[in-house]
């Protein structure tokens, strides 16, 4: 199935090391799920409704680059902001992140510096503490699939960050939240396997936004449907898809898994 970041998959294989590929193939394989694109596909459509090209965007917790090098494909002017340290890697390794540690740091400048070979995306690690831009230097700010990867005590400090640097009017987008009432996340945890440490509920998050004088403009709960295994899920792809839209519009929404939040600097 093709998909997306095929072109970059393809070069990364040839351009990295045998341990590094294994690490690597963890942060790809969400892109061999029909679901997952679809996903990605629809918030990218949210991200570009709002706020059409050509805009300065920060890709917030850019992670390797994915999602910067499919809104650069989009016309966007792309900047994408990694922490040195990933405080949230441990847990979602269970207990093994000392072994991907390195290997996450070298991965992750192999993979940008092929995107960069693609796009004119920029990259750079920062501290995790003050986002290394002037006041008012972004159009929009992008984090998808992040905040649940920060300590709760330090989000107020990064929403504050974010606001300094956006534009007046400018837009913070919050994809894949996941929420606190999600029965996938509690299967995951009953399960014992990968699930989050920090999950949200919809209150929360607006309380802390409009604390920073932001104002949700849109928000929208999403994926009532696994996306893995994908081997199970792509075949079954074109009857899950319309049972899961159909489900969102049912009170079981209030299980869904991920929430989405844009909010406008006011």
């Amino acid at each position: 199935m093709k998909t997306p970041v095929d072109e970059i998959w393809n070069k990364v294989k040839n351009a990295v090391s045998l341990k590094e590929l294994i690490f690597l193939k963890k942060c790809f394989r969400a892109y061999s799920s029909k679901a997952h694109i679809a996903n990605v596909m629809h918030d990218l459509q949210v991200f570009k409704s709002i706020s059409p090209p050509p805009r300065n965007v920060l890709d917030f917790g850019c992670g390797i680059g994915l999602q910067s090098f499919l809104l650069s494909k989009m016309g966007y002017n792309v900047y994408g902001l990694e922490t040195v340290e990933d405080k949230s890697l441990d847990g979602f390794l269970k207990g093994k992140a000392q072994a991907h540690i390195k290997t996450r740091e070298e991965s992750m400048e192999n993979v940008w510096n092929i995107i960069i070979g693609e796009t004119e995306v920029k990259f750079q690690f920062y501290d995790g503490h003050r986002i290394p831009f002037s006041d008012c230097y972004f159009d929009t700010v992008f984090a998808y699939a992040v905040l649940e990867h920060i300590p709760p005590n330090e989000i107020p400090n990064i929403i504050k960050e974010i606001r300094r640097v956006l534009k007046t009017d400018g837009a913070f987008y919050i994809y894949q939240l996941p929420r606190r009432t999600s029965y996938t996340e509690f299967i995951a945890r009953t399960l014992g396997i990968e699930s989050h440490e920090f999950l949200w509920h919809y209150k929360t998050i607006r309380t802390l936004l409009n604390k920073q004088r932001f104002e949700i403009v849109f928000s929208e709960k999403v994926d009532m449907l696994i996306n893995h295994p994908y081997k199970i899920v792509n075949p079954l792809s074109p009857v899950l898809q319309p049972i899961n839209e159909f489900m969102m519009h049912t009170p079981l929404s209030f299980f869904a898994h991920h929430l989405t939040i844009v909010a406008k600097k006011s």
